[in-house]
């Protein structure tokens, strides 16, 4: 039987090579190429190919368990192939390998769960988004046409393909991943030539995955995106909602944040592999479990942890992109004034802005007003509120000045 094998990363294999010379020959010479296995420590099991004896790729990450189902099954540990076609712009190429593979058995895996003793389960997980519900629907839907062929309408089956192709590019979970190499098995050998016809397409976008553009965006575009989503969003209000107690109260808020950011950056040095988070190498982060089979479950408590770290980190007055500088007393005072305000950062930084060399009368007018309007808390409003912006220089009359002129009953009139 034979099997069109997808070879990808020649422009890492060549080293300093001239990668389109080396293109160029192989589409002219159609050589003979060698797949051989490997363990290595960043990407588990990998297959490299070679041409002669040097290195001219690895195996895609799509067809990896196929070439090693087949290896098993034909007892060898080399596979034998022939360059078919060349993609110069993707820097990549197939090959037809030759051997009996038995049917992929969706409940097993031929690669180690190393992932199996890691999870995070230190606040509510986010939920799906509309687009992973799209395409995790549109995934089934592709899937059970292709395996029965023939009972669905050709347009409704290329209209989920055209979704899948637009709304697989951040899903790095292995159960996806196996999905989507099955699919393009699948559109490969279809018997329709309009579905076939997608096949380059399939494989072009689904190899972008691993490249370093992707990698750049799961930086600058994914992660911003995901923090300032619903899912993002109901997942921190969830969280507050936990620990409301703790965050109304002005001794203990910033420290049950403190505890709970802790908590994260300790699990994410627990993560399996040597991987590690940094707050400027998410992209790096996302490529690597590109290849590591993360399981949905878990790529969910990964991405939920970091999320939440970044929300927290932003209550404290804390940008995940900069360091303390010379505002970090105005940073202080902020985090001392949130819990007046429940907790809204955004909130006791706007109030401080106002209060700034500001009539005393006209800061307590203030004050009235956002009790009225029920930003400030009625339990910290008088002695806790004065003692902060007394100290602070901001508000310098008495105590019993500041109560007189914080009237309650007539601010809630």
């Amino acid at each position: 039987m034979e099997t069109l094998i997808q070879i990808t990363g020649v422009q890492y294999a060549c080293g300093e090579a001239d990668v389109s010379a080396v293109m160029a020959a192989m589409e002219q010479e159609k050589p003979e190429v060698l797949l051989v296995t490997e363990q290595t420590h960043d990407f588990g099991i990998i297959v490299r190919a070679l041409v002669g004896t040097a290195y001219r790729g690895v195996v895609s990450r799509f067809d990896l368990e196929h070439v090693l189902r087949t290896m098993q099954h034909n007892d060898t540990a080399v596979l034998v192939g022939k360059v078919t076609d060349i993609d110069r712009e993707g820097h990549c190429y197939n090959i037809s390998i030759s051997g009996e593979c038995p049917t992929a058995d969706n409940d097993t895996d031929s690669t180690p769960d190393i992932w199996a003793d890691w999870q995070w389960t230190g606040a509510p997980l986010m939920d799906n988004t509309p687009d992973d519900c799209r395409l995790d629907i549109s995934l089934k839907v592709v899937l059970a046409e292709l395996r029965r062929c023939g009972s669905m309408n050709k347009q409704t089956l290329l209209e989920h393909l055209a979704l899948i192709l637009q709304l697989a590019k951040w899903d790095i979970s292995h159960e996806t991943q196996q999905q989507l190499s099955q699919i393009r098995q699948l559109v490969s050998h279809h018997p329709d030539r309009d579905v076939r016809s997608l096949t380059p397409q399939l494989r072009r976008t689904l190899t972008a995955l691993g490249s370093m553009e992707r990698t750049r965006l799961f930086q600058d575009t994914y992660l911003p995106q995901l923090c300032q989503s619903a899912a993002a969003e109901r997942m921190y209000l969830q969280w507050c909602a936990l620990h409301k107690a703790e965050l109304n109260d002005v001794q203990r808020w910033q420290q049950t944040i403190e505890k709970q950011l802790d908590a994260i950056d300790t699990c994410l040095l627990r993560l399996p592999a040597d991987l590690c988070y940094q707050k400027d190498q998410f992209g790096a982060l996302m490529h690597r479990l590109l290849y590591l089979n993360v399981p949905r479950r878990k790529l969910l408590m990964l991405l939920s942890a970091i999320v939440l770290r970044r929300k927290l980190r932003k209550s404290l007055g804390q940008d995940e992109n900069t360091t303390d500088g010379a505002d970090n007393d105005d940073r202080q005072l902020v985090l001392r004034l949130a819990a007046v305000f429940f907790g809204n950062i955004d909130n006791a930084r706007e109030f401080l802005l106002l209060t700034r060399d500001q009539r005393p009368t006209d800061i307590t007018r203030l004050v009235c007003l956002w009790v009225r309007e029920k930003r400030i808390s009625l339990t910290h409003c008088r002695r806790p509120l004065w003692t902060i912006l007394h100290e602070a220089g901001i508000y310098k009359p008495t105590e019993s000045n500041w109560n007189m002129q914080v009237n309650i009953r007539k601010a809630l009139r």
